[in-house]
């Protein structure tokens, strides 16, 4: 019996030794952890897991740590940030509405610089009378066309205003895919470290089942007590729960990403190796000045300026309004000879002697300088919302250096001295999955400050 009960414990301890050595080192930060002292050597990135490997290697079928797990894809298709970001840019309503916005803007453009139509009339005078001037043949008709011509340069602003319309369009275009981009990269980093973070639910779940047996084991031998293995029971149910809400998790973050592209949910494996690769060039701008001169809202802003100085040059060019020309012909009646016809030529000016658009220019006025102070705003805004991102961005990358030089690899080499001593026979179990938990947790903390770096990157890029 002795015999038997030494031959399974060593099984037991050879099994949790394997399985902390195959998952001690997150694949994502082997390449700093190789170099630290005492750290177990990280595998090659070839044989780097995905999301279905860590499940399978950190609990069975049918083991607690099993239970939400999410279908996982195969691994020979990887949906890029790029590719994800291609997908927005063709599909994504916001990109779609600016497009049309620059169409109406266009066809507002054309429409300022035409002329107002003409207007034909048609006059018949003294006809259908009494006398002489019965019936038709006895009347006058006249044939002409009235064209309104604006006055005091109205026409001119309306088109200013239009064209700055127009840049406005296109400004609001350029800065609808930058937005989503922004918006895309978010997701596209929240669905990497949701598939992440549902593994190490996993792995903790498992763990957290393997401490409940030691508990449970200890007291029927009586080394612990009721209320030591309750609370290991309504640990294990909530690392079990927290588990299942991190694979229903997983979906979410897939879905929201497909939303940006108004499709199904990608089943495509997404590229872990950029959420884990250098930094992008915003990290560089990051130390860079803060100047927001070039950027599409400060743009916006200023081009809002010129179309409402437009609206206001329109509006006290409109107290004049619009002259009126005239010409046609007109026949007279009776008999045909040289003689009976003539021309009409008419031009009728407005005289603003009483109603000088007063109400029209005050409030064109007032929209030109609220506008102007939406540039100042607009500035202080971006230059802030620059500094609030450089600051997350550099403690997002002090906490991810600290984690993977420093507390990653003291994590592991605490795992892995705390297996050694439970195979030697030194330390019990329960110490062991205490040290193994840590790690997990350890790991936890990396992936969501590496969640965090990336927003704050993509956030920085958006406000270059």
């Amino acid at each position: 019996m002795t015999t038997i009960m030494t031959i399974r414990r060593n099984a037991e301890r050879t099994t949790h030794a394997v399985l902390l050595l195959a998952t001690a080192l997150p694949w994502a930060a082997a390449p700093a952890l190789a170099q630290a002292p005492g750290v177990l050597p990280a595998p090659a990135p070839s044989a780097a897991p995905d999301a279905a490997a860590v499940a399978a290697t950190a609990a069975a079928p049918g083991s607690a740590a099993s239970v939400g797990r999410a279908p996982v894809a195969s691994p020979t298709a990887v949906l890029t940030l790029e590719a994800a970001i291609a997908r927005a840019l063709e599909r994504s309503e916001a990109v779609l509405l600016a497009a049309g916005g620059r169409e109406v803007a266009a066809a507002r453009l054309r429409e300022a610089r035409a002329f107002s139509n003409p207007t034909l009339v048609v006059d018949a005078e003294d006809v259908f009378g009494e006398g002489q001037f019965a019936g038709f043949d006895s009347g006058e008709t006249t044939v002409a066309l009235q064209q309104p011509l604006p006055l005091g340069g109205v026409r001119g602003a309306r088109i200013r205003g239009a064209r700055a319309g127009a840049s406005l369009a296109d400004v609001e275009a350029m800065l609808a895919a930058r937005e989503l981009r922004r918006d895309v990269t978010i997701a596209y980093a929240e669905a990497v470290a949701a598939e992440r973070l549902a593994a190490l639910g996993r792995e903790r779940a498992r763990i957290g089942t393997e401490s409940l047996a030691a508990v449970s084991r200890r007291f029927a031998a009586g080394l612990e007590s009721d209320l030591q293995r309750a609370r290991a029971e309504v640990e294990t149910s909530g690392l079990q729960a927290a588990a299942r809400r991190a694979s229903a998790e997983v979906a979410a973050r897939r879905r929201a990403l497909a939303a940006l592209w108004r499709g199904e949910p990608a089943v495509e494996p997404l590229d872990e190796a950029w959420f884990d690769g250098p930094r992008n060039s915003a990290a560089e701008a990051a130390a860079g000045p803060l100047a927001v001169d070039g950027h599409p809202r400060l743009a916006r802003a200023r081009l809002a300026v010129e179309r409402a100085r437009a609206a206001l040059e329109e509006a006290r060019a409109t107290r004049f309004g619009n002259a009126q020309a005239t010409i046609g012909t007109r026949s007279y009646g009776g008999e045909p000879a040289d003689g009976n016809r003539a021309m009409v030529l008419g031009l009728q000016l407005p005289l603003p002697l009483w109603n000088r658009n007063v109400a029209g220019i005050a409030e064109a006025r007032a929209a030109l300088a609220s506008a102007e102070f939406d540039v100042e705003r607009a500035a202080r805004a971006l230059a802030a919302e620059r500094e609030a991102a450089a600051a997350e961005l550099d403690a997002a990358l002090v906490e991810v250096e600290a984690l993977v030089s420093q507390g990653l690899p003291a994590a592991v080499s605490a795992a892995r001295l705390a297996a050694q001593g439970y195979d030697a026979g030194r330390i019990p179990l329960l110490e062991r999955l205490v040290a193994e938990r840590d790690l997990t947790e350890l790991r936890e903390r990396l992936e969501r400050a590496r969640l965090e770096l990336r927003r704050a990157e993509a956030r920085l890029e958006s406000l270059r």
